[in-house]
């Protein structure tokens, strides 16, 4: 068999590590579908395992009702927020690229003029550093869990971004509810002007009174010019949270959900939470690449700064010389010492944050679940004080058709009524304020069973029927 010439063999070794190196090279690898699909267990009302994050493919209606899902399903779509989220995971995707290759050749190519003059003489050499030979599988798999942890970190952030759309949401519906309630004090406040006014006509009543009644009216609505300004920052600020601009209409409904009929157990919410929380996902898998870590510096330990190569030299008489050549740098004084007594402080770090996560979810939990008790608690004497109001309308309009009370005494009761609908509002909103930080401390979607206690905000037309009303006083005046 002929045998190459060095400069033969020189480009065989140049070909074979290039060769090398492509067969290490693979397509990216992306992996927002696997972040959907977990988001979606834990939030199967999301709507996420088809391709939906970022992509803005969520159609918004201007007359479609928006219910808290949908407006959810909106902001994962439409959201800046998600999209930034996502380049980090690109981030994460494109360093595990990097770990399937492996480090390029190393040429090197020198000339050399001879002291009594002559012609240039060449000097070359291809070396090969060997520490990604044998440490590559480690990197791959160093580069896997980083990658994985990545995708927690976004499932997080995501979770995150869901409970505060669900708290803007419940505050724009809330504020909308309020309008609705103070709609119907206006007409209270109007009846009562109306009534005040025909009798300050009739000479029945005073200038004085006559104008504490127009001032009732006028603060009434200012009132609810307030309420409906309040309303619309709300809603302002919900568009922008899930990525919507200002001027995109959007339909929400004008009440909040009832009060469901569901019922937790602080123990076995903090079971789920220290098995769902993607925080302590985050915090395992980073003890896990600390063990990967810790493998990688032992096995750099030894061969650490080792290059295999071929040189090639050519001397002045015209002789030529190759062979393989090594270099390696002795591990007498640094072995990685420093690197090890960083891992064992990080592995301290995470040992103290997990225990940190724990206690935290245990006490969201129970904050939350306190403020959904109390909620409760008190919307059942709200619901209870609203019923009594009812009634006393009901009555007190049944005394004013016969003239047998005061038409100004019925006014009165209905914005009594009115203020108890707002204050039931405003708890039934903290209720689910408190049920979304339920979910985020959980880490997952908590079931919503039927309603345990009724709407009261709505009122019956017999209550705020002002020209009914003004009729009757109309009526009993003339009597």
């Amino acid at each position: 068999m002929k045998s190459f010439s060095h400069g033969g063999r020189l480009v065989c070794v140049i070909a074979s590590s290039v060769l090398l190196a492509a067969c290490a090279s693979t397509p990216p690898v992306t992996t927002i579908t696997q972040v959907e699909q977990q988001l979606a267990v834990q939030y199967p009302q999301a709507q996420v395992a088809d391709n939906t994050l970022g992509q803005m493919n969520v159609d918004v209606k201007s007359d479609e009702l928006l219910s808290l899902d949908k407006i959810v399903q909106i902001m994962l779509s439409h959201s800046p927020q998600v999209r930034i989220q996502l380049a980090r995971l690109g981030v994460a995707d494109a360093k595990r690229l990097q770990a399937e290759l492996i480090d390029n050749p190393h040429l090197s190519i020198g000339l050399l003029k001879p002291e009594d003059g002559g012609r240039w003489q060449l000097d070359a050499g291809l070396s090969q550093p060997l520490l990604d030979f044998f440490t590559r599988p480690l990197k791959r798999r160093f580069a896997e869990q980083n990658r994985l942890e990545a995708q927690l970190i976004l499932q997080a952030e995501l979770q995150q971004l869901i409970s505060e759309t669900a708290q803007l949401y419940f505050d724009a519906v809330a504020e909308l509810q309020h309008c609705y309630i103070d709609n119907k004090l206006v007409d209270a406040a109007t009846a009562k002007q109306q009534l005040a006014q025909s009798l300050y006509a009739a000479g029945n009543l005073s200038e004085n009174d006559f104008l504490a009644y127009d001032n009732d009216l006028r603060r009434a609505q200012r009132q609810l010019e307030k309420r409906q300004s309040r309303a619309n920052e709300k809603q302002l600020q919900l568009l922008n949270f899930i990525g919507l601009e200002s001027h995109k209409s959007i339909n929400l409904p004008t009440q909040l959900s009832p009060l469901p009929n569901d019922r937790f157990v602080h123990s076995a919410l903090l079971e789920i939470a220290l098995h769902e929380r993607t925080d302590l996902k985050i915090a395992n898998q980073q003890l896990s690449v600390i063990e990967q870590r810790r493998t990688l510096v032992r096995q750099e330990r030894g061969w650490r700064d080792i290059n295999l190569g071929i040189g090639v030299e050519r001397e002045f008489d015209g002789a030529k010389h190759y062979g393989p050549e090594i270099e390696l740098a002795l591990p007498l004084f640094n072995r990685g010492q420093d690197k090890q007594a960083m891992l064992d402080a990080q592995q301290d770090a995470l040992y103290a944050r997990i225990r940190k996560i724990s206690l935290d979810a245990d006490s969201a939990i129970a904050q939350a679940l306190n403020r959904m008790d109390s909620a409760r608690a008190q919307l059942k004497l709200v619901s209870a004080a609203l019923a009594s109001a009812e009634k006393r309308v009901e009555l007190s309009q049944r005394e004013v058709n016969f003239m047998l009370g005061s038409p100004f005494e019925l006014l009165s009761i209905k914005r009594q009524h009115i203020q108890l609908a707002h204050q039931f509002t405003e708890l039934l909103n903290s209720y689910w304020q408190a049920h979304s930080q339920l979910e985020l401390a959980v880490g997952k979607a908590l079931p919503v069973h039927s309603a345990s206690i009724p709407q009261h905000h709505e009122m019956h037309a017999s209550e705020t029927n002002s020209s009914d009303t003004h009729q009757h006083h109309q009526e009993h005046h003339h009597d």
